[in-house]
This record gives structure tokens, sequence and C-alpha cells, in this order.
């Protein structure tokens, strides 16, 4: 019996004998096509260094990356290589892949190194981690300074100086995940990927977007398109692989993704959220019902009230060069469009009065009639235009540097874009039209036609008149325009 037993336990083993590795491999161009995702991994921290961006003096930026590629180019080619020489297939693919590193380790010098390996494992974690909350405390404080998020995320406490409403926040988003998926790291990885990618293919999608529709704008290193080109593609390979490899993992990515894009469209539109509470609660019975059950209803109205206003109040700062209406125009039509103050202040910076561009109060006065639910201002300050010059009319006028506006910067500008505090672009400089210029028709306003049936004579004879009945209030109330003089201090 024992030798019968022995047979049929020598035919068990050798029938569910497990296949080598070599023979279970996938088709070659499946290998070379995942291989490839799981590899895009090995670059991941490069989207980190972007987050130091004006902290940095200038030059480090290039290096840091240079220094990332030449660590990634010898450590991601020479470990593998060594794990596969070392290791055979059935262990690097087995249940020991998660910690291939330190089972890599532990096979050439022992438990020793293999302790080291998993120390420096979890001190880089901990590092990434750390720079993770840097990055996000960095983007909500630039959001929310953009009003493309509450203002609380930019709160401190007068403790530590930390925005501890964004670590609070970043730090629920990241343990209910946590929760969600059980701790599960492959499935954490799998989600990490997915963001990761996306990063990466909006570097790429962004830089050839400002290729395009930033043409001027200064640049200190210069790449032709086809890189963006081929750097998205190949990011989008690779994060076609991850989705092909974890399908289910989208379902997480949106619900996070969702309730991002949802916060930032409330804030978007809160201008018409108070409109409509405030309307709600004047023709609704219901409402003004369920409303006091919480607070009084003249209470709520004046809260509403008072932040609608704080709201609209809030000034921005369009820099012009010169006195272009129709450049002028521009911004305000898209102040008017994507902000909600509804105070425009537009400076123009001289440092010789001959330098102050002709007719641009006129210019401004004209606007302020033209855009009703606008108020368009014009200041003239005396100093040359510098990161020095913006942070002190925004300390003078009280308005966050990333509220001023400038149009695009050409190659000949002194200074460059990430010295200026943070600064937003928001239009090309003014080409001039040939064919106007041929025409030898072009209107000083908008650069229409003086027969043009909807902004021709009638329409400037109507900004005349507006003009008239607003001059008794012009002239009793502060000038439209106003200097500031630094030579004099005032």
């Amino acid at each position: 019996m024992g030798k019968v037993h022995s047979c049929y336990d020598h035919r068990i083993r050798s029938t569910n004998k497990v296949e080598p590795a070599h023979v279970r491999q996938p088709p070659f161009w499946n290998s070379i096509f995942f291989g490839f995702s799981s590899a895009m991994l090995g670059v991941s921290g490069f989207e980190t260094s972007a987050n130091f961006v004006e902290e940095q003096k200038p030059g480090v930026f290039p290096k840091t990356l240079r220094n990332m590629w030449v660590a990634v180019s010898f450590i991601n080619i020479i470990l593998p290589s060594l794990a596969v020489a070392v290791l055979p297939l059935d262990d690097l693919t087995g249940e020991k892949s998660a910690y291939a590193l330190a089972f890599l380790a532990e096979r050439v010098a022992g438990p020793f190194l293999r302790d080291v390996v998993a120390v420096d494992a979890l001190l880089v974690l901990a590092g990434s981690v750390l720079t993770s909350y840097v990055g996000v405390v960095g983007l909500f404080q630039r959001m929310a300074g953009d009003r493309c998020l509450p203002e609380f995320f930019s709160e401190t406490n007068t403790w530590r100086n930390t925005p501890h409403y964004t670590i609070l926040v970043f730090f629920g988003v990241c343990s209910s995940m946590c929760i969600m998926l059980d701790g599960d790291i492959t499935l954490l990885a799998a989600i990490y990927s997915i963001s990761f990618l996306l990063v990466m293919g909006l570097f790429a999608f962004c830089g050839l977007w400002l290729k395009i529709n930033r043409p001027t704008l200064p640049r200190e290193i210069k790449s032709h398109p086809a890189f963006f080109v081929c750097g998205l593609l190949l990011v989008s390979c690779a994060f076609t692989a991850v989705v092909l490899l974890h399908p289910e993992m989208l379902t997480y990515f949106y619900i996070y993704y969702g309730i991002t894009t949802t916060m930032v469209m409330l804030t978007f539109a809160r201008v018409s959220i108070f409109k409509s509470f405030l309307q709600l609660m004047s023709h609704s019975k219901v409402a003004r019902f369920i409303i006091q059950w919480f607070v009084h209803k003249r209470v709520a109205e004046e809260w509403a009230h008072q932040k609608l206003k704080n709201l609209q109040d809030q000034g921005v700062v369009y820099f012009t060069k010169r006195a272009s209406m129709s450049q002028i125009n521009r911004a305000l039509q898209y102040i008017e469009q994507n902000e909600e103050a509804r105070w425009v202040k537009v400076i123009h910076c001289y440092t010789d009065l001959d330098q102050i561009p002709p007719n641009l109060e006129e210019y401004v006065r004209i606007l302020d009639c033209v855009y009703p639910t606008l108020k368009v201002d014009s200041i003239l300050v005396r100093g040359e235009f510098s990161p020095a010059m913006v942070q002190y009319i925004s300390k003078r006028i009280q308005v966050k540097v990333n509220c001023m506006f400038i149009n695009c910067p050409k190659i000949d500008f002194k200074h460059p874009l990430d010295r200026m505090g943070g600064v937003r672009v928001i239009l090309n400089s003014e080409k001039p039209n040939p064919f106007k210029r041929l025409a030898g028709t072009t209107s000083p306003f908008f650069g229409l036609s003086p027969t043009s049936p909807m902004r021709g004579n009638d329409y400037m004879a109507l900004v005349q008149d507006k003009l008239s009945e607003d001059e008794k209030d012009m002239q009793s109330s502060p000038d439209y325009s106003f200097n500031l003089d630094l030579d004099r201090g005032n």
C-alpha cells in the first residue's frame, strides 16, 4: 500500500505541476505593452518638482529634472537587469513580487541588506507622502487665491501658520480611499497609477496648448511640438494599459474626481447660487418656512446679501501698456465672463510723463459706461513695471497678485514670468489687421465700421448721451483716474 500511495502521490504532483514562468509568458507585444505601463511608474516624482518652481532659484528646476532623469535611467535599468539575472522568474512573478527589491537584497547579501532596503523604502514613502501634502497645500492655496475653490482653503492658523483645512481635507480623502479599498496595496497602486498618468498627460497637453495659444510667451527651454505629441501618446498608451488591467478602479476614480469637479463648479457659481437663494426666499413661502426652522428670514437674507456684496466688490487689476480700447474691451469681456469681481482697475506704469498714453482716461470712461455691471477705474503709477512694482501695488490697493492680469509678454520682456509673483496672463497682444488698415474705415471704437448697424453712429451717440447724463455724477465723485507716485511716497 505504501508503494501504491507513493506512486499515486507522485502522479498527483506530476499532474498538478505548475509551468515555469517563462512558459506562462503572454504574447511578446502584450508583454511590452503592459511592461511599459508598469515602467512608467518608475518615473513618478517628476510632477512634484513643479510644485516648487516659484520657490526655486532661477535655473534650479531644469537641474532637478536632469538629476531625476539620470537617477531613473540608471536605477530603473540596473536593478531589473540584476533581479532577472539573480532571481528565477517564478520568484519575481510569484508571491514575493510585491517586495521583489527586498527579496533581491536578501538573496544577494542576506537579511541585513533586506532590512536596510525595507527601511529605505519606508523613508522614501514617508517623504513622498510629505511631498504630496506640500503639493496639495500649494495647489489648493493657489486655486483658492484664483477663486476656483472656497477661500477657507487659503486660511492659516495662528499657531503654526499652516493651512489646516487643506491638510485635514487631504488626510480625509487619503484615509477614505484606504478604507474603501480595504488597504489593498495593488488597488491603491492602480488608483495612483491612473492619477499620476493623467497628470503627466496634462503636462504634455498643456505644454502643447501654450505653444499654440501663447506663441510669444518667453521660454528659456524651447522644445518642438512633436515632443509633446509623442509624450502624450506614450502616456496615453500607459494609461490604457492600467485601465485594461484594473477596469474596476475607474469607478473609484470617477467618484473622487466628480466630488472635486463639483466643488470647483459650485465655487464658480457662487454668485448665481446666492442670487437664486434670494429670489427663492422672496417668492417661495415653502422656502421661507423651511429656512425659519433654522434661522430668521431677515438674518438669512442679510447673510446672502453680504456674501454677494463681498464677492462682487472684490477688485481685479488689468495692466495695460498702451491706450488700446479694443484690447481693454477684450480684457473687460474676459473679466465679466470669468470673474466674480465687478471692480476693475486699469493700471498703466510710466517712468516719464511723456510716456502716458493719450486718451487712456477717456477710453476707460467710455468702457465704464458700456459695461453697466462693472466699475472701471484707471490708475497711473509712476515707476517701472517689475515684480517689486506689482507687490507694491498689491499692498497699496489691497488686491492679491493672482487677481492681477496682463497680456501675454513677448520675448523682449525684461522679467521672467515666474518671478512676477503669480500675475495671470489672460490675453495675447493684439496684432494690427492689414485689411482694416488698407480699407481705411477702421473705427477707434472696438475696431468697427462707422456704418455698422449694431455698433455704428447710433451706438456712439448712445454712449455720448450716457456720458453726458453721468457727467454731473462724475464731477461730484472722485476722479476716475488717480496717480500713485512712488517718488513722493503717496
